[in-house]
């Protein structure tokens, strides 16, 4: 019989054969522990701005965790079985999202890059399953602390809601009413009331905040929103980059990467045996301008820059 010394180490030498290590290395996971970190994540499309989300995210959670396993589905494709044996599955996108819910998986979900109305509309959220959500929308009080501060001189504010939007407009109607702002609201129904309801709430010179509703706010009628509301002296805040570059005055956004870098963040601590965070807005934003909309409409602003610093400022010393 061996001596007890070397019957333990013919003992750690067999059992370092038969685990199944990873090529990685001695610190890697093996092939069970991997799977407890296994992320699964349902895109809708390659196209860039998808891209840079996933990018942040991939950089974001292995920063946190190292050992995370990420696969990318494509939303059209993915079935149950895929989202099987996941610690959490990501979805980016609403048609991503929509693809998830309809498959109901029994695991954490985080959904992005979509509007708020759309996460409320999702079937599995009001299943109560555990899911959460990091919003497009910015938050009502950060748009309208936008307003005081590039706008200080501007008292009325213009809203367009659709039946999907009616909530997100309450929300900014409230803000404003709480920073003494007017408010003025129009509804939509249909593709015809788009444009009397402009010229409702335009009907004295106002800042119209376009709100992430894409049966009102969408390719199709951007540009005639915006020229309505410059032939009626109004500047518009839009939602995205595209908006400044397409004219409106200002806009408040988050961008893919800042997104997908809060959504990796989110996805380590659930991999860390945290529970999914309420649904919220992003954390981080940008603030663009347009300096050509403003010259035309006589409006100094100050630069983009110092205004979205300003902006956090603001939101940090917030109690």
């Amino acid at each position: 019989m061996l001596p007890m010394p070397l019957r333990r180490l013919v003992v750690l030498l067999l059992l370092y054969c038969i685990l199944p290590w990873t090529t990685a290395g001695f610190g890697a996971p093996a092939e069970g522990a991997g799977a407890e970190l296994r992320v699964a994540v349902v895109t809708i499309s390659r196209e860039e701005p998808y891209q840079e989300m996933l990018h942040a995210l991939r950089t974001s959670l292995l920063a946190a965790e190292p050992r995370a396993s990420i696969e990318t589905l494509a939303a059209g494709g993915v079935t149950a079985a895929d989202l099987a044996n996941r610690r959490l599955v990501v979805t980016i996108g609403t048609q991503a999202a929509q693809r998830v819910a309809e498959l109901g998986p029994a695991l954490p979900v985080l959904h992005t890059l979509l509007p708020a109305s759309a996460y409320e509309r999702l079937a599995h959220v009001r299943a109560g399953s555990p899911t959460s959500a990091i919003f497009l929308d910015q938050p009502a009080e950060r748009q309208i602390e936008l307003l005081r501060l590039a706008l200080p001189a501007w008292p009325r504010v213009a809203l367009i809601a659709g039946r999907t939007s009616g909530n997100l407009a309450q929300r900014l109607s409230e803000a404003a009413a709480a920073r003494h702002l007017l408010v003025r609201v129009g509804l939509v129904d249909a593709d015809g009331d788009l444009y009397p309801a402009l010229q409702q709430v335009l009907a004295e010179p106002a800042v119209l905040v376009a709100i992430p509703d894409t049966h009102i706010f969408n390719s199709y009628t951007v540009q005639n929103v915006l020229l309505t509301a410059y032939r009626n002296r109004s500047p518009v805040l839009g939602f995205s980059a595209a908006y400044v570059r397409a004219g409106a005055l200002l806009s408040l956004y988050s961008t893919p990467a800042q997104i997908g870098t809060q959504a990796g963040t989110v996805a380590a601590r659930v991999l860390h045996g945290e529970r999914l965070p309420a649904p919220a807005a992003p954390t981080q934003f940008e603030v663009g301008i347009n300096i050509n909309v403003a010259r035309s409409l006589g409006i100094a602003l100050k630069p983009a820059q110092e205004l979205t610093a300003e902006l956090q400022r603001r939101e940090r010393v917030q109690p």
